[in-house]
């Protein structure tokens, strides 16, 4: 299947479904498109600076609908009005939808007939250099979270500092006008893709929805579910697979034809999309805490392949849902409207977990360490007071004092431990963004630090591996989840105040001490190892 094959069919809706933005249209000259450079670094940065506050439109449409499903559960219509809820304040401008604010997304589909002009007049300005300019001006004017790291040897790396370098992908295309699809896609989603090499044998109806069955299984909720869950079966190479993936879940690939057009073109299936959907229900993940909506929708595109090669990929875009479409041509300069008033899909009254078991963190240790000892797996609880957080490389430095003999920091036994890294915040503002990471990314600490009497309740999003479970199991620990993707709700609601204690020149990986107030959670795994996922 040729480039043009995918091409062809992208997705990018009616002119109405856009706002045409301020800045001097190109202009056409004998045929040919001249595109001014600084426009393009312009429209980069508008567009990052949306998407990290609002959706696109239909996507809260489809959210809310899980509040009037009757066989929806009590755990996920809270889950889904708090993510309601998130996006209400968030598109206020001020708290991200998400701390983590992901990679710099940019796809792009160049006419052939256009040229990049810059100041001086030159016609051979470098796109990429621009777009990726006006990323990063969006994350540092919207005090964004620069999450990218830089090799400086092979075991050793650095903030950026900049969320540089952005993933830029430009693809020449014919015609005179320039199409854009920016995507802000954070790491718990990004770490759902799996690609495979697949035997021929996979394509019986039986083989493929086992096959199917256990992948999306282990999608699992640490990529803050609902999902748009996206599959692509086949490619000419493992690369086509993966560059179809993403474009299917963030919908660009929509108006492929249920039936191949052509030897070789792609097809879209509405029968496995909506296999994929009822094997997301039947997992019974839900919206994070248990239910049916593991996928909010599904997409299923099948390609062609080289006789002896069949890759699978499946991915996923995450609840916080952040791209939008832009297109530049000889009228102007256009980009995808985005939902401004979330708040009017809000119900009349809120959601509650069911029996919540209020928790003071201030009380003496014992106290409310007792006190989530006795909880099993799937109980509501409500968390006030401090708690201590940290994440992937606070984690590393600890374990590495310790390897030297270094004793570990009180502050890793006097509270619970909150894997996280918040936004900057705002002038006068306790806190940005402010939301929980993957929990097994830290499985591997949890023994050691347990055998020293820390880290026995820790906080985070997602489930944990067996290592994790028989740790806290052999120590008496508690892991607790709370909502992936309301991070704006929980830094307005439930952050009353932020610190940084130690290592401060990791960034946004510095730990802190932060006092909550009512943060809901839900037991994972108990202090007799029982899983609330398993």
């Amino acid at each position: 299947m040729s480039q043009a094959d995918l091409t062809r069919y992208l997705d990018f809706a009616g002119r109405d479904a856009y706002a045409k933005l301020d800045i001097p249209a190109p202009e056409r000259r004998a045929g040919r498109l001249f595109i001014d450079a600084a426009g393009l670094a312009e429209l980069s940065r508008r567009a990052f600076s949306e998407i990290a506050f609002k959706f696109p439109l239909g996507h809260l449409e489809q959210l809310a609908r899980i509040l009037s499903d009757p066989e929806a559960s009590a755990s996920e219509k809270f889950v889904a009005e708090a993510l309601l809820r998130n996006a209400a304040i968030a598109a206020e401008g001020l708290l991200p939808i998400c701390q983590d604010t992901g990679t710099a997304l940019i796809y792009g589909w160049k006419g052939s007939n256009t040229s990049i002009t810059t100041a001086d007049g030159a016609n051979d300005a470098d796109d990429a250099v621009f777009l990726s300019r006006g990323a990063e001006e969006a994350y540092l004017e919207k005090r964004l979270r620069k999450s990218q790291l830089g090799p400086e040897t092979v075991l050793t790396e650095k903030n950026t500092k900049d969320n540089l370098p952005a993933m830029v992908d430009l693809r020449a295309v014919p015609g005179a006008e320039y199409k854009f699809l920016f995507a802000a896609k954070g790491g718990g989603s990004t770490s759902r893709t799996s690609l495979s090499m697949e035997s021929p044998a996979i394509l019986r109806e039986e083989i493929l929805e086992k096959t199917l069955t256990s992948r999306i299984k282990a999608l699992g909720a640490s990529g803050c579910p609902p999902y748009t869950i996206a599959i692509v079966l086949g490619g000419s190479t493992p690369s086509q697979t993966l560059y179809a993936l993403e474009l299917a879940a963030y919908g660009l690939l929509d108006t492929v034809p249920g039936n191949a057009e052509a030897p070789g073109a792609p097809l879209r299936s509405a029968e496995w999309e909506a296999k994929a959907a009822a094997i997301a229900e039947k997992t019974g993940i839900g919206a994070q805490w248990g239910g049916k909506y593991l996928a909010l929708e599904t997409r299923f595109i099948r390609l062609s392949r080289h006789a002896a090669n069949l890759p699978l990929g499946i991915g996923v875009s995450c609840s916080a849902h952040r791209k939008a479409r832009a297109i530049v041509d000889e009228s102007g300069w256009y980009l995808e409207k985005m939902e401004n008033d979330p708040g009017r899909l809000l119900p009349t009254s809120r959601h509650l977990i069911p029996g919540a078991v209020e928790i003071d963190l201030d009380a003496p240790t014992s106290v409310w360490l007792e006190a989530l000892r006795k909880l099993p797996a799937g109980t509501g609880v409500s968390l006030s007071g401090t708690v201590t957080v940290a994440r992937d490389a606070a984690h590393a430095r600890i374990a590495a004092g310790m390897r030297d003999g270094k004793a570990i920091p009180p502050y890793f036994a006097e509270h619970p431990i909150f894997y996280a890294g918040p936004t900057d915040p705002a002038p006068g503002q306790a806190t940005g963004s402010f939301g929980p990471t993957t929990a097994s990314r830290m499985d591997s600490y949890l023994e050691p630090f347990m055998k020293q009497g820390a880290s026995l309740v820790t906080i985070a999003k997602g489930g944990r591996g067996k290592e994790a479970a028989e740790a806290i199991a052999a120590a008496g620990g508690v892991y607790l989840a709370c909502i992936g993707g309301a991070a704006a709700l929980t830094a307005r609601d439930n952050v009353l105040e932020s610190r940084i204690i130690d290592h401060a020149d990791l960034g946004m990986e510095a730990v802190r001490l932060v006092r909550l107030k009512n943060l809901p959670a839900l037991v994972i795994i108990d202090a007799r190892g029982s899983s609330f996922y398993s």
